[in-house]
């Protein structure tokens, strides 16, 4: 679920059930503070469940005259862009998800919803990447024709600080073992939309794993919104790391660049 602020309207981060994308609503710290000194706060709940659910009218028609408006609305509620996309569009493209699953939404119509969230997402402010090395590269797993989940994922990650590049479409393994050699990135994930992914995904690493030049110390990540549902329970057997919130992936970038570090400074890399 989407946890969010009911008065200062900050994204929280999410819990479980994390296939559920309905909205949770919580107190930040900075708000329990405002509470605690006796200030009156104002619950702003029902704004933000009224956006959501315009913004997936509006995807639904594929009216992307709307989209200018729907933004600047959010901003000037105090929505980051990383707010936005967590909080509104990845929740709208889980929820046409499961309309197409259930037979309520035709595959074109899908496509359709899709594009508009593509654009809407076109149109919020960038991040500036990290001014570090590249901590994760971001590559789509086998039959995983999204996109768009890797690329919110980087928005977000980067708004963290994390450095982080996709490479869309998916491209050949030869291809990937050139790009990890070159760019060394403290993280590998592979983006997983659907359950069928998964066992494609660590196929992929097990070959990564064998072809890669022994210096390079990274780490192989698997993520998306495979791991979201009943799979969250997937376990490698490539043996790399299961992420299933952005927090999860963050903590894997955050060790493996120290562990990286720490190899660079001993002299296991090559400088």
């Amino acid at each position: 679920m989407i946890r969010w602020c009911s008065y200062c309207q900050a994204f929280l981060g999410d819990h479980p059930p994390h296939d559920d994308p309905s909205l949770s609503h919580g107190i930040c710290p900075s708000c329990a503070d405002q509470f605690a000194r006796g200030d009156e706060l104002v619950d702003m709940t029902w704004r933000v469940r009224d956006l959501m659910n315009r913004i997936f009218a509006c995807a639904s028609r594929a009216d992307a005259s709307a989209i200018p408006a729907l933004i600047e609305e959010a901003r000037a509620g105090g929505l980051s862009p990383a707010s936005m996309l967590v909080g509104f569009i990845q929740p709208a493209l889980y929820r046409a998800g499961q309309a197409w699953q259930e037979g309520c939404m035709s595959v074109v119509e899908e496509h359709r919803f899709t594009l508009w969230c593509e654009r809407f997402f076109a149109q919020l402010p960038a991040c500036r990447p990290a001014a570090t090395p590249l901590d994760l590269l971001i590559l789509l797993a086998p039959s995983n024709t999204h996109s768009l989940g890797a690329r919110f994922a980087a928005e977000l990650l980067e708004a963290r600080g994390i450095s982080t590049r996709v490479v869309v479409p998916e491209i050949p393994v030869a291809d990937a073992v050139k790009e990890i050699e070159r760019l060394r990135p403290a993280v590998v994930g592979l983006s997983c939309a659907l359950a069928s992914c998964l066992p494609e995904a660590d196929a992929v690493v097990t070959e990564l794993r064998a072809r890669i030049e022994p210096s390079w110390k990274g780490t192989f990540v698997l993520a998306g919104l495979a791991l979201r549902g009943p799979n969250a329970s997937w376990t490698s057997a490539a043996g790399a790391v299961v992420a299933v919130t952005l927090d999860d992936a963050e903590r894997v970038v955050l060790t493996s660049r120290r562990s990286c570090q720490v190899a660079a400074t001993s002299g296991d890399v090559p400088a």
